[in-house]
């Protein structure tokens, strides 16, 4: 078992020309000991945002996506800085170039050595799209999740958090990871991976895939309004629980049912006659609407904990549904120590940003740093003289 020191990725570099796909590719790497450098112009690459944080040097969004990494200042215009680079490149395991950086490719794959480097764009490297500006909306429109969103008789809907950007990040990660491992272990590569945000949508598409293979049928978006009554997002006191325990589920309807009869509920004796059996019936707007007036006038005195209190209780399947100004403050997350501080000098005060994405048994995922300031380690990695000549 490794101990705090050994990591997974220690000892490896990675050069980091990211932006919107992949930087949080690169960050994956970080937190689990990859030396990630960020090559970027002096001031900055665009992906700071323009509303920075005081003494961040970046928006929020690029102060999650680039925290455990280094900054180097390269003019790339220069050819003293694409002399840097190319030093810089030749220490590294991994480069990971996207958007104007990717003409830097002939130059990257011109160095010495078994390494891997990944572009990812929008439309790849090749094919009709390709070259074609690109967008998390138009990304998600051709990647085919916009059409699976959102309600029958409304125009595709796009997934909210720029998904596209994670998406194709974990897509990166993975293929990465592997690649990594064949030069490493099996004395491979170098690898050259060509990274489609549009393919790695098309890949996520829910069960889309396994439907058309089993039934040569296309999904479409279903919204609310195909589901069954007793499985919807349904109001109470303070807010809204999820609920999914359908006469299909006995154990959990009977626990509703008795709920609601316990308290001398109405809903109780309505919800025990034999037409709620019907799967097909309780798909009908009628049962739907029904079914939420029931409970929610059963709800309307409950808050979202009593709610959850009530169903662990009774083994019933529900859900508080949490926004995310609640998210700081719920029971599990808090109890997992989910959230992590990040102390940032610069700006004279910490950050709560979420914490691992996954567990481990071993101890070797941890933030080192908070994302760093355009050109903070220039001096740190090239050395005073180089660095001048590099910043130009």
């Amino acid at each position: 078992m490794p101990n705090a020191t050994q990591r997974p990725y220690d000892g490896l570099r990675i050069i980091d020309l990211t932006r919107e796909l992949s930087a949080y590719a690169t960050r994956l790497f970080a937190d689990l000991g990859a030396e990630v450098i960020r090559v970027e112009p002096p001031g900055g690459r665009t992906d700071r945002g323009e509303a920075g944080l005081p003494g961040l040097g970046g928006d929020v969004r690029f102060s999650f996506l680039n925290a455990n990494k280094k900054s180097v200042a390269v003019d790339l215009e220069l050819e003293d800085g694409r002399a840097v680079l190319a030093d810089l490149v030749a220490g590294a395991g991994i480069v990971v170039l996207e958007g104007p950086e990717a003409e830097l490719l002939p130059l990257v794959l011109s160095v010495p050595g078994r390494r891997v480097v990944a572009v990812v764009s929008h439309f790849g490297l090749d094919g009709p799209y390709a070259g074609y500006l690109g967008s998390d909306l138009v990304t998600q429109a051709l990647g085919g999740i916009a059409w699976m969103s959102g309600t029958p008789d409304a125009p595709p809907l796009r997934i909210a958090g720029e998904q596209t950007s994670f998406v194709a990040s974990l897509y990166t990660a993975a293929a990465l990871a592997l690649a990594l491992y064949d030069v490493e272990n099996n004395d491979g590569g170098p690898h050259l991976i060509d990274v489609s945000a549009q393919e790695c949508i098309a890949h996520s598409l829910q069960n889309a895939l396994q439907v058309w293979d089993l039934e040569q049928r296309i999904p479409v978006r279903g919204g609310e309004g195909t589901r069954d009554a007793t499985e919807q997002v349904l109001a109470c006191r303070d807010g809204h629980v999820f609920l999914a325990s359908s006469p299909s589920i006995p154990a959990s309807w009977k626990a509703l049912v008795d709920w609601m009869r316990e308290e001398g509920h109405p809903g109780a004796d309505r919800l025990s006659e034999p037409d709620w059996s019907d799967r097909r019936k309780r798909t009908t707007r009628a049962m739907r609407d029904e079914f939420r007036a029931l409970f929610e006038s059963f709800a309307a005195d409950k808050t979202k904990a009593q709610m959850r209190e009530q169903a662990l209780r009774r083994r019933l399947i529900m859900a508080p549904v949490s926004r995310v100004a609640d998210l700081p403050a719920d029971p599990q997350l808090l109890f997992r120590r989910y959230f992590r501080e990040l102390p940032h000098p610069a700006a004279g005060r910490s950050f709560r940003f979420p914490g691992a994405p996954y567990r481990l048994s071993e101890p070797v995922w941890q933030v080192d740093r908070a994302a760093p300031l355009p050109g903070e380690h220039t001096a740190e990695m090239l050395g005073g003289a180089s660095s001048r000549s590099a910043a130009g």
